[in-house]
């Protein structure tokens, strides 16, 4: 992935995680809100629609192997829906033995040994963020990984942005990302680099 820059982008997510940043150290995914909550209702309102639909078909008709059928295509779409909603608003916790000040300078070394471009939030320094370049023929349709270092773990996440809020579920090329940098930091601490005690901030 390289950087692009664009304004719009830029500051939508950082006036959103700027709000959201202690939630999402707190839980491990974004906080629910109006933005987040559209896709939620729309798979309640699916499955509400699917089980109006099955429900009289269990008694008026006699083809129970048919029903059951459509019942379990409608139940696995859910569930994908489900599932992919989860992993757009989790944030996968890699572990990192150190205070949240030396995860992020660690993370500022795994970018530049990748040699990789990123953007530190001016106000969260220990926040990052990586763009893909524009996926789409029309607006601006981006994958957006974002890095946050903090005490003992590095949370990482991966969503496509747009106009709207999506429910597409991360890339192959994000979960190579975070696997990478967990090997990355699991070998840079056995050459040497040794755990620091947490820093508690008053």
């Amino acid at each position: 992935m390289k950087l692009l820059s664009g304004n719009n982008t830029k500051a939508g997510w950082e006036n959103r995680l700027l709000k959201d940043l202690a939630f999402i150290k707190r839980k491990g995914r974004y906080p629910l809100s109006k933005r987040t909550l559209m896709p939620s209702a729309f798979i309640l309102f699916m499955c509400f629609f699917f089980l109006r639909m099955a429900w009289p078909m269990f008694f008026l008709t006699n083809k129970f192997g048919i029903t059951a059928l459509v019942v379990i295509m409608a139940a696995l779409g859910i569930g994908i829906s489900i599932y992919q909603y989860y992993s757009v608003l989790s944030f996968k916790k890699i572990a990192a033995p150190f205070h949240l000040q030396r995860n992020q300078e660690l993370l500022q070394q795994f970018f530049q040994s990748q040699r990789l471009a990123y953007t530190q939030h001016p106000e969260a320094p220990e926040v990052f963020m990586i763009l893909s370049k524009n996926l789409s023929m029309r607006g601006d349709y981006r994958e957006v990984m974002i890095f946050i270092s903090d005490d003992h773990q590095i949370l990482v996440n991966s969503h496509f942005s747009g106009d709207k809020f999506t429910v597409t579920s991360p890339s192959r090329q994000y979960k190579q990302m975070a696997g990478r940098l967990n090997s990355w930091i699991n070998i840079h601490i056995k050459n040497g680099d040794k755990p620091t005690t947490a820093v508690s901030h008053i």
